[in-house]
């Protein structure tokens, strides 16, 4: 009899991720892709074969969460969901569960029954573990895209959708990769100038944690926004044209000041989110912080004087020869399975 095994899928619209577990409940393995699920469905469903071929003498069980349904190439949400789990069904092999904003997990054909209860539910995955930690109090999710911020008892009808999260300042929508400059910030000072930017895509976030060395590119396979590679070269050539000048080498100290203050109006828009969440009161918490963009928040915390603590010593995952910054990163891919172990415990 075939061994079980068992894959996370967060699939979203610019990443989609996996996380395999074996059945020791070890996590053995991580898969992630940039995929552009806005373009069409070709590169996913490639991606759910190739990493699928890995585990072929198994018995797979997979447990999926979705958060791709907000696409512009969907009418709406719901046609979104229900074209993403066509796709699920047809591709992705072996017994399927979905994740719902209910905390449950149901088949596909209750899954097409109930599409809206499937909208964007990875964050209800990292709020319900948030509820199970005797040491944090906040939880700063910093995507490619998006940031979470996620605390203790949230209400989870009350942020039920992206408009409430805005409304609430729980959702920031600005991502360490794919944000464009100019959608955080007007102008910047250059050579002690306030410099207007150019309301182009000529760089994203990406571009400034690039140039200061916060996030190594050559771990990923994003494209800059001139379908170019992320070299730093490349990253300086795109902020300059930002700010209106073609990249000079000699000025690579001044572009390189343009980005650490870029990076620093990206905190403030995280730390005035906490606020407004807080009122203020951010003494006595205890943040920490996952994604790709989870060194940002580690850095606000020393800028701001609060207590930072990492989520890897919270050991939540048992791990068998992977590399677990990785896993951190991509943690709602291996929470979606976590969540449902727990729950099989104690139902």
């Amino acid at each position: 009899m075939a061994k079980e095994i068992f894959l996370g899928w967060d699939i979203g619209g610019a990443n989609t991720k996996v996380c395999v577990f074996n059945t020791e409940k070890k996590i053995i393995r991580v898969h992630k892709k940039n995929l552009k699920i806005w373009d069409d469905f070709n590169d996913i469903n490639l991606f759910f074969d190739t990493v699928l071929s890995f585990y072929k003498n198994y018995e797979i069980k997979n447990f999926i969460t979705i958060t791709a349904e907000s696409c512009d190439n969907f009418k709406d949400r719901k046609e979104g969901v229900t074209l993403i789990l066509s796709q699920c069904n047809k591709n992705i092999i072996g017994k399927n569960y979905y994740y719902t904003n209910k905390n449950t997990y149901i088949d596909y054909n209750q899954a097409l029954k109930e599409p809206t209860n499937l909208f964007s539910t990875n964050w209800i995955l990292t709020a319900n573990f948030l509820n199970t930690s005797k040491n944090i109090d906040v939880l700063v999710d910093v995507g490619s895209t998006t940031t979470d911020i996620l605390f203790k008892n949230i209400d989870i009808d009350e942020n039920i959708n992206d408009y409430k999260r805005l409304t609430n300042k729980t959702l920031l929508y600005a991502g360490v990769v794919r944000t464009p400059i100019p959608m955080l910030t007007d102008e910047v000072l250059y050579r002690s100038n306030t410099t207007s930017l150019v309301r182009e895509v000529f760089a994203t976030t990406g571009d400034i944690f690039n140039i200061l060395g916060d996030i190594d590119f050559s771990d990923h396979d994003y494209m800059g926004s001139d379908n170019l590679q992320f070299t730093v070269e490349n990253s300086l050539v795109r902020l300059s044209r930002l700010i209106g000048l073609d990249y000079d080498r000699r000025e690579k100290k001044y572009i390189i000041e343009v980005a650490q203050s870029i990076k620093k109006l990206f905190i403030k828009k995280i730390i005035d989110n906490i606020n407004y969440i807080f009122d203020g009161n951010t003494e006595r918490l205890v943040i920490s912080s996952i994604g790709e963009g989870a060194f940002l928040v580690e850095d606000m915390c020393k800028m701001c004087k609060l207590t930072y603590k990492s989520i890897e010593n919270e050991n939540i995952f048992n791990f068998e020869d992977v590399n677990k910054k990785l896993v951190y990163e991509n943690i709602t891919a291996a929470l979606v399975v976590k969540n449902f172990f727990i729950k099989k415990i104690y139902e």
